[in-house]
């Protein structure tokens, strides 16, 4: 922060922090949290929104010897309370207790108690001993049995993202995107790729950002670099790819990128497209592929996540833990400065997943699926607990999703496997198509067994318009049910479905425009969009697609805020006609 100390720091809106202003205003917080009895290594909860604010209280925390442990406001208050339980937190600092599990509202620091009690304080740096095996953050995954798990990141592991940490090279002439929510991994890559490089961060509002928004802090703030899970870059590139124009660099992650889409978006910049690859557990980002020229996405649907960032390491072994040969498949194992030190508490966990490296180190089982190209670039493959059963014999679900996303015409896929009514399983390829019209089954099922084994091959193929996508922008599997089963929503009477009177004339077109964005045909004006397998990137879609149309802001939050197609119309109707009087008076 010396070094950089008059540029800007973190920009939103009309306010400019500077790095001198960020770095003072965190060491007065700092001295509030050690008054208050913080301690070297003690676990402090941090439950804000994005903010300027935000940044300081996560660097007071650090300053102060503390572990951040981050809170989403977002989740269930009985989810953030289990994380509490689990993470022994001495203290929270939020955006306003009521917002927190009951339990832990007394005691909580609100911030702008933190804020007005922290003035006057010494605002110099100081020190409290902290090295690089200190953890910085406890941060919490969702276990596969429901209980979260707490990735203890050391402060190398943030460390290693700062200068010279290889391809990215950010510069502090960069504007970067912070709209990962702060409890995600993502959201390290963004922090801290722009506050140790010197780079300007642009906090973007809350939730999923829209994608005007986005567009807004390319044109408009200054973003040079975007990071952003496929789901929503594909978004970008169908529905705002100018504003990649003046970016200089995309950064992928969290799913198999879609070439088309990467082909598209280089027809509209000149910008590096990085396929990233990194997991909590490797204090998130882990290896690069950079794409600067569409003839290297080879339309296969594989590609690679290359090589790891400098002071990491990545390695494919076998079952015995044996490095495997060029294009064999094994797990992808993590080494380096930025593995974690394990799992909060779980030692068992712990011993299982971190197992000793051949350099002293710890080594990370990712439980990944990969192979090396004879260039050393990494390739995924797949998961290894993805594998199912079919009629005896052990199929990858990963790899007939990727052998039917190579296949011409189709645009995304995922496969996944079903049981009968005689507990047989099957699978079933959910896919969208590029030009929106459903493919002929029989000629899917021949051009798949032209590549897979016969039983590879899905026995039953489902159209969609858009693939279901969670809130972090990744295919959401758990959406991809078959019509009839549970949680479908089933077949209604017109006499049933109560909102298919249209009570507003905007009414169908906000209908029209959900059925395409979300593929589902059976909806009513009073389905809920949520309940019905709606989820954020949808509302992303569809609060673009609706402004455009009616030409006044609509955001993601109004989406979510008004969650039926009737609420939604009537907010636009009321919308336009304050508009209308604003302009009249005013006129």
């Amino acid at each position: 922060m010396r070094d950089n100390s008059e540029a800007i720091a973190l920009a939103q809106g009309a306010l400019r922090v500077t790095y001198d202003q960020l770095n003072r205003r965190a060491n007065r917080m700092a001295r509030h949290l050690v008054a208050q009895g913080a301690t070297r290594g003690d676990r402090i909860g941090v439950h804000m929104g994005r903010s300027p604010d935000l940044y300081a209280v996560v660097l007071a925390a650090l300053k102060a010897g503390g572990c951040v442990v981050p809170l989403d406001p977002g989740h269930p208050t009985e989810y953030v309370g289990r994380i509490l339980h689990e993470a022994g937190a001495s203290l929270v600092v939020c955006d306003d207790p009521g917002g927190l599990p009951r339990g832990a509202r007394e005691g909580a620091l609100a911030l702008h108690d933190l804020v007005r009690r922290s003035e006057g304080l010494d605002d110099g740096d100081a020190g409290r001993g902290i090295g690089p095996e200190d953890t910085a953050f406890l941060m919490y995954t969702s276990g596969s049995t429901g209980k979260p798990k707490g990735v203890r990141i050391a402060h190398r592991g943030l460390a290693r993202l700062g200068p010279h940490n290889g391809a990215l090279d950010i510069t502090p002439q960069d504007g970067l995107t912070q709209s990962a929510a702060f409890s995600f991994a993502a959201s390290t890559i963004e922090i801290w790729l722009a506050l140790l490089h010197g780079a300007t961060l642009l906090p973007m509002p809350p939730g999923l950002p829209s994608l005007p928004a986005l567009r807004e802090a390319v044109e408009e703030r200054g973003a040079t670099v975007l990071s952003l899970p496929c789901g929503l870059f594909n978004a970008l590139v169908d529905h705002e790819p100018e504003c990649l124009r003046n970016v200089r660099i995309v950064l992928l992650s969290g799913d198999f990128p879609s070439p088309a889409h990467l082909r598209r978006a280089m027809a509209h910049t000149d910008a590096t497209l990085y396929n990233g690859y990194g997991c909590t557990e490797n204090s998130s980002i882990t290896a690069l592929y950079p794409l600067t020229s569409a003839d290297e996405v080879d339309g296969r649907g594989m590609v690679p996540i290359g090589k790891p960032l400098p002071t990491v390491t990545l390695d494919v072994y076998d079952p015995a833990m044996r490095p495997c040969g060029i294009d064999e498949v094994g797990e992808l194992c993590v080494g380096g400065t930025g593995v974690a030190q394990g799992y909060a508490g779980r030692p068992e966990l712990t011993a299982e997943k971190f197992t000793p490296a051949p350099d002293g180190g710890l080594l990370y089982h990712t439980g990944d699926l990969a192979r090396r190209t004879a260039d050393g670039d990494v390739v995924l493959v797949g998961r290894s607990d993805s594998m199912v059963k079919i009629r005896g014999f052990r199929v990858e679900t990963s790899a007939v999703t990727l052998a039917m996303r190579a296949l011409d015409g189709i645009g995304d896929a995922a496969v996944k496997a079903f049981e009968d009514d005689t507990r047989e399983k099957r699978l079933v390829a959910f896919y969208t198509t590029r030009d929106g019209t459903p493919a002929d089954p029989s000629d899917l099922v021949r051009r798949l067994s032209e590549q897979l084994p016969s039983y590879m091959v899905p026995s039953s193929f489902r159209h969609l318009e858009k693939m279901p996508t969670n809130v972090n922008g990744k295919i959401d599997r758990t959406a991809l049910i078959l019509p009839g089963s549970s949680g479908t929503p089933k077949q209604k009477s017109t006499e049933e479905k109560g909102g298919t009177v249209m009570q507003n004339p905007l009414e169908a077109v906000v209908l029209q425009s959900w059925i395409e964005i979300s593929g589902m045909d059976d909806f009513s004006t009073t389905d809920s969009f949520l309940g019905h397998g709606g989820n954020s990137l949808h509302f992303v879609q569809l609060a673009s697609r609706l402004q455009k149309i009616f030409g006044i802001e609509i955001t993601t939050e109004s989406v979510f805020r008004h969650g039926t197609v009737e609420q939604l119309a009537r907010f636009i109707e009321e919308t336009r006609d304050q508009a209308r009087s604003t302009s009249t008076s005013n006129g």
